[in-house]
């Protein structure tokens, strides 16, 4: 098969669509499939992460014009043969959906809000608590709800049986790929105090390096990781982690390493509440509610807690199995 991913990678939009995507892809690859990536990607770093899963990246300008951006996708999809156009992406609507289904591709579109009409075979959300949302489609629409499709990168799916030591030894912190508020330092400050070894990572659209680095230039405990190629390495070293509401939590979860959620983007409210009701994550609000004292509190109840880290790590594993992407294959297959 010959696959599309309308997908882009900016300030604004954060870089989870792309990975997700990236995810997908790397499947696709393996089983004999050529992937293009229509994308607007700010970075090189993040280019150069789709070219090297061996997919093609064709780079446009980002989305100003819907009607000349379907125009362009189409006729590259005529002239290349596509059999699947794949979206992620909240700019794009149900006009643009159902004139790709109109000239006749198969259409899979990745959902997390259920914020338009779809009109693709197939749409999926990874997300915990998607059933609950109201997911508009056509009947001949098939919906893959639910962490069990969650999308991760080859490069994470080598997990090993979480062993929760009693001793805490690295706090993992991650907000995500962009972080335009700069709320990774902020955290960083309200918990100066709290004795654990702080591994940051810096997203690859983050800003404000320069600033986080300063502040850090007399510290022991902290550790700036930018841009990490290997997260795997840096999950495996953590215990406890503090992240935004986006796809890293179900890294996370995968991993069995139990979080403090706090939301920078209301698109993450109804992921960190799920998790936090599944004793999954533990969500403390959204970013500008959080104080000092609370999150330090969060912080050393799990530090202190043992049985509640284990049955959190437990609870992860189980509902992110790293099978999703797998399963959301076997379904295109279906198809013609």
């Amino acid at each position: 098969m010959n696959i599309i991913f309308r997908v882009d990678a900016t300030k604004k939009i954060g870089i989870g669509h792309l990975m997700r995507c990236i995810a997908l892809s790397e499947e696709l690859n393996k089983r004999g499939h050529r992937c293009y990536f229509i994308s607007h990607i700010l970075g090189k770093n993040l280019k150069e992460k789709v070219i090297k899963r061996n997919n093609f990246l064709v780079e446009i300008k980002k989305i100003n014009d819907l009607e000349l951006d379907l125009k362009y996708l189409l006729k590259f999809s005529d002239e290349h043969n596509i059999d699947w156009v794949i979206t992620d992406h909240y700019e794009i609507n149900s006009n643009y959906l159902k004139k790709i289904k109109k000239n006749g591709f198969n259409l899979l579109s990745i959902d997390d809000t259920a914020q338009t009409y779809y009109y693709s075979d197939i749409v999926v959300n990874q997300n915990a608590g998607a059933d609950k949302l109201d997911i508009k489609g056509e009947d001949y629409t098939t919906f893959l709800l639910g962490p069990k499709y969650v999308m991760l990168r080859d490069e994470l799916l080598k997990r090993e049986e979480k062993k929760i030591k009693k001793d805490v030894g690295n706090l993992l912190i991650t907000i995500g790929g962009t972080d335009k508020d700069n709320y990774t330092l902020k955290i960083l400050k309200q918990i100066k105090d709290v004795k654990i070894k702080k591994i940051v990572i810096i997203g690859a659209l983050n800003p404000h390096y320069l600033e986080i680095k300063d502040y850090i230039k007399n510290t022991t405990d902290v550790e700036v990781v930018i841009s990490p190629n290997n997260m795997f390495d840096l999950y495996k070293k953590a215990y406890i982690a503090i992240s935004a509401g986006g796809t890293t939590c179900y890294e996370l979860a995968y991993f069995g390493i139990p979080n403090i959620i706090i939301t920078v983007a209301d698109n993450q409210l109804n992921i960190a509440k799920e998790l936090d009701k599944k004793n999954v994550s533990m969500y403390l609000g959204k970013k500008e509610e959080i104080s000092s004292k609370k999150l330090k509190e969060n912080v050393l109840k799990l530090i202190n807690n043992t049985s509640l880290r284990k049955q959190m790590a437990k609870n992860g594993m189980k509902l992110v199995d790293g099978n999703g992407k797998k399963r959301i294959i076997e379904v295109m297959n279906t198809f013609k």
